[in-house]
């Protein structure tokens, strides 16, 4: 699957000291989106940042209910990113 470049992606020498990670939004999540994009795609974040300072990037307030898939598994905020990492970013459902 292709992805969309967005903002956060620079191709430069000066990002020797940052990572690339795939980001997916979900439902209400999609408002995050950069303009233009309409799915996954690539943020670039510095090196040793975590699924927090990835949400900050985006833009996406420190106490939103959301649930994190890191390259398959459930994630906490505090887990580590790392070069090629899919991240998948989604609201609580309600309802049954």
């Amino acid at each position: 699957m292709a992805t969309a470049r967005a903002d956060g992606e620079r191709r430069s020498s000066g990002d020797q000291g940052a990572i690339a990670v795939t980001v997916t939004l979900f439902a209400d999540l999609r408002r995050f989106l950069p303009p233009g994009v309409d799915g996954p795609h690539r943020r670039r974040v510095p090196v040793g940042s975590t699924v927090g300072d990835l949400l900050a990037a985006i833009g996406i307030p420190a106490d939103a209910d959301l649930t994190v898939g890191l390259n398959g598994e459930l994630a906490d905020r505090d887990a580590p990113l790392s070069d090629g990492a899919e991240v998948m970013l989604l609201s609580p459902m309600e309802g049954g």
